[in-house]
């Protein structure tokens, strides 16, 4: 029987536990009309396999794994996928930390309509709380330290995401992807409507810090990305934007193959971390190689790390402007963000944080 309810997952590198507290308490819902797409959106291969194991044991769940592990971590486009690959007459955009009251699809099932799109109430665990997850619990048991409005699940009409382009890609790590939707979707004509009801809690993490942005890891970040991504759909709503803007169709995602030309680069670059050649090569050189593969490898310039450099200046006394490898990150990230989403792209931190790997097919 056809699923009226597709529930679409995003995910990458997330706790395996975390997923398992999630799916059972979808397999315990009163009305089994739904299916999960679970969109696994590069994880690395270890976790990937685990994943996989897991998910198998859970009949409604179709697990899809993305070869996508070196491309920024990008939720619309792993939920846009999701959506096209889903059966349902009707959506429910979910999070690996939501854990559903067991009457929870079927009030999904009771609001559907066509014309409206419902938003929800979240009730927030604490981390002890959260714990009672661990073993035999009653979901009216569970205590929300608070209730929040603002969350990314929505319950829509397919039709709707699909005439829209679903969600906006330029929104890339976290932040603003789901109000931009409900704010477009108002745009297209359908009306928004919030339930009331407490059926839905978020298992308890520890909090994103903005200052993590700060550093550099081999898990890509990009400092300012949050108000980056505020200015993005402050622009798409001032201009009631329906559709988003240089985003032709959703969820095109490049397939193996295309990944592997990456192998083969034509041209090979090696730029230290001096900041006229790294804006340079990022601004006016790489734009020159139209239909070229570039490998090009950013390190730290030996003399960056001297005694003689750090004491000039500390001096003030006139030296060859360098960027610390966390701001060459910042620009590459940048290029990749406003110009560069939607091409054959590889990017990669080396383990010891002294290398940076790009590689494009312009």
């Amino acid at each position: 029987m056809k699923s009226s309810i597709s529930i679409i997952y995003a995910y990458r590198n997330r706790e395996i536990q975390r997923i398992r507290f999630s799916m059972e308490s979808l397999k315990l819902q009163s009305s089994q009309n739904f299916e999960v797409i679970f969109v696994d959106y590069g994880s690395n291969r270890e976790t990937a396999i685990d994943l996989e194991k897991l998910l198998k044991s859970y009949s409604f769940v179709k697990y899809i794994y993305l070869p996508v592990e070196n491309l920024l971590w990008n939720k619309s486009k792993a939920l846009n996928y999701g959506i096209l690959q889903s059966k349902g007459d009707f959506i429910f955009i979910a999070d690996v930390d939501l854990i559903f009251h067991p009457e929870a699809t079927a009030l999904l099932d009771s609001l559907k309509r066509p014309d409206v799109f419902q938003l929800f109430k979240m009730g927030y665990l604490d981390k002890e709380e959260s714990q009672k997850l661990k073993s035999e619990y009653n979901f009216k048991d569970l205590k929300p330290s608070r209730i929040g409005d603002v969350n990314g699940m929505i319950l829509a009409p397919k039709h709707a995401f699909i005439q829209i382009n679903g969600f906006d890609e330029f929104f890339h790590f976290y932040g603003a992807e789901d109000e931009d939707l409900f704010a477009r979707l108002e745009n297209a004509g359908y009306k928004r409507d919030k339930n009331e009801d407490l059926f839905f809690y978020h298992n308890w993490h520890r909090s994103f810090s903005g200052s993590e942005n700060e550093l550099l890891t081999t898990n890509p970040r990009l400092k300012n990305i949050m108000r980056i991504n505020q200015q993005h759909f402050h622009r798409n709503r001032d201009r009631r934007v329906t559709k988003p803007l240089r985003q032709e169709g959703m969820g095109k995602i490049n397939n193996s193959e295309k990944a592997q030309q990456l192998e083969k680069p034509n041209f090979t670059f090696s730029i230290p971390n001096i900041l006229a050649q790294v804006e340079h090569f990022l601004r006016e050189e790489i734009p020159t190689y139209a239909g070229e593969i570039i490998h090009a490898e950013f390190y730290e310039d030996p003399y960056f790390s001297t005694f003689k450099h750090k004491t000039k200046n500390l001096l003030g006394k006139q030296s060859q402007p360098y960027c610390s490898l966390k701001e060459v990150n910042d620009r590459i990230l940048q290029e990749i963000l406003f110009n560069y989403r939607d091409y054959n792209y590889s990017f990669r931190i080396q383990d010891d944080l002294k290398r940076i790997i790009f590689k494009i097919q312009m």
